[in-house]
């Protein structure tokens, strides 16, 4: 099977930063927005990286994001960019941590999978590790049986047609 690209626009990885400062020391994340290619089905665009919402629950090691609050964004942003911008998983932070996948980021992976609503039988999952000023990003794909390392390339442009 081919690796996965994952093209991730510079503007979203930056609020993505911002987020994870904001809560360092503790755990932030969200959810990823946007499509896989239609010609390239290992080629996923992401558009837009949503944060948390305003009732999430930050600690050191995990994060419970505010579910309702991201449902309606997922909702607004689906309408807004016509229907074009789906749910492909999800992103978090790993404070002074690394960008591998931990026991709990693979069994998420897996439930996203089987969650019918979802749509996603192939969830992206992207980590942002490190500390305010050092951030790094990791993109992992659910194979068929685990998460394995995609190619993450930052781009300047908002997003890739």
């Amino acid at each position: 099977m081919s690796r996965v690209a994952v093209l991730l626009p510079q503007a979203e990885l930056d609020g993505m930063v911002r987020e994870a400062e904001r809560a360092f020391p503790s755990e932030t994340g969200g959810v990823l927005l946007g499509y896989r290619d239609s010609e390239d089905d290992n080629r996923i665009q992401v558009m837009f990286a949503v944060g948390p919402g305003p009732l999430a629950v930050h600690e050191p090691v995990r994060f419970q994001p505010d579910g309702k609050w991201q449902e309606e964004e997922i909702a607004r942003l689906y309408r807004d960019s016509g229907r074009i911008a789906t749910y492909l998983g999800d992103w978090h932070s790993h404070p002074q941590g690394s960008t591998r996948t931990s026991k709990l980021d693979r069994s998420t992976a897996r439930r996203i999978a089987r969650h019918r609503p979802a749509r996603a039988p192939r969830p992206l999952m992207l980590i942002l590790a490190g500390a305010p000023g050092t951030w790094t990003p990791a993109a992992h794909s659910l194979g068929r049986w685990r998460l394995r390392p995609a190619v993450a390339t930052v781009v300047a442009a908002a997003t890739v047609a």
